[in-house]
């Protein structure tokens, strides 16, 4: 009498478990290795066509087994993606903090320069700050952007993990 509460829990958590439809994941895999990229509707994506040869950014709207469909795009195959383009958030952070040293500190420190009757750029800042905080943010801002190929080394898929057997 007492459990009956708790399996009626259980029963109705197994029901709606059942009746929720899963989300389908594009999922970019390496062959053998653990190393995966997921996205899922509403995630940003960009991508090179093979048939237009042209990048196409967005967000993406709808995904089936074999097609997705980003805003402001026309719905394509997942066979016609020839290069997937993810951004590196931690370079973007260096590339960030760079150009704001250079686009600030830079600017009020030649004009402190200049009220001080000093020159407008000392040896000593731009040994220390100014060409560090360059090579950083030149460093960053070309490791940006990775280039997956897909292919043999990188493959694309649509799994919907929902089902017991993953596709």
């Amino acid at each position: 009498m007492k459990y009956r509460t708790l399996i009626c829990l259980f029963y109705l958590s197994i029901c709606a478990s059942l009746l929720c439809s899963a989300q389908p994941n594009l999922v970019l895999m390496k062959p053998g290795k653990v190393h995966h990229i997921f996205y899922q509707v509403g995630d940003r994506i960009t991508y090179k066509d093979k048939i237009s040869g042209s990048k196409i950014s967005g967000m993406i709207m709808n995904m089936t087994d074999s097609t997705i469909e980003l805003a402001h795009a026309p719905r394509i195959n997942i066979k016609n993606i020839e290069t997937i383009y993810r951004t590196r958030h931690f370079f973007s952070q260096g590339a960030a903090a760079g150009i704001v040293v250079l686009g600030v500190y830079v600017p009020i420190s030649m004009i402190n320069n200049a009220v001080h009757n000093e020159p407008l750029i000392r040896k000593d800042d731009v040994i220390y700050l100014f060409g560090p905080m360059l090579a950083v943010s030149g460093i960053s801002w070309l490791l940006l952007v990775h280039k997956y190929q897909v292919g043999e080394k990188w493959q694309l898929k649509v799994m919907d993990f929902g089902h017991p057997v993953y596709n």
